[in-house]
């Protein structure tokens, strides 16, 4: 891991953070989307996560980006403020290598210095990598949604996850 710079997202990070999620989009269920995105999307994306609370990470390796995490809005009701969604994403070329864990425990580093109090994340149940990342995180399971997503042709449940920074 020491030859992976973790810094925050900036604009011209934009087409490499669509590529990245398009490989979960067209090959996973680490996402629910099916339409992959552009660059100017994830631009902006971006622009929507200024506030201290919404950080967006990416890690790079020899000037490359490898992965990217965010927290997000969870609710745009007031009384859910410090509350935030927590995502990353990572090459499919880089998996297994740390890179997510490291992006995201600087996340919610971030998120937590930026106000965060509660993080939230939604995990597809078959998605066992990342439910073992979260767990080592110190997330908790809240619940499962049952049967929520259609994907690649299988109805698919999600395992809400909750951590409190």
């Amino acid at each position: 891991m020491d030859d992976i710079t973790i810094r925050p997202a900036v604009l011209a990070d934009a087409a490499a953070i669509a590529a990245i999620y398009n490989q979960a989009v067209l090959g996973s269920t680490a996402t629910f989307d099916t339409k992959p995105e552009t660059a100017e999307e994830r631009e902006v994306w971006l622009r929507r996560h200024t506030a201290p609370q919404h950080p967006v990470l990416v890690a790079e390796r020899d000037g490359r980006v490898v992965g990217w995490a965010s927290l997000s809005s969870y609710s745009d009701r007031c009384a859910y403020e410090a509350t935030a969604e927590a995502s990353a994403y990572i090459d499919e070329r880089e998996r297994g290598r740390g890179v997510g864990t490291a992006l995201m425990q600087a996340v919610l580093d971030a998120g937590r210095a930026g106000g965060v109090h509660a993080v939230l994340n939604r995990i597809c149940t078959e998605n066992a990598v990342s439910l073992k990342m979260a767990e080592r995180l110190g997330f908790f399971e809240v619940g499962v949604m049952r049967e929520v997503g259609v994907k690649f042709g299988r109805t698919l449940d999600v395992m809400l996850l909750e951590k409190i920074l």
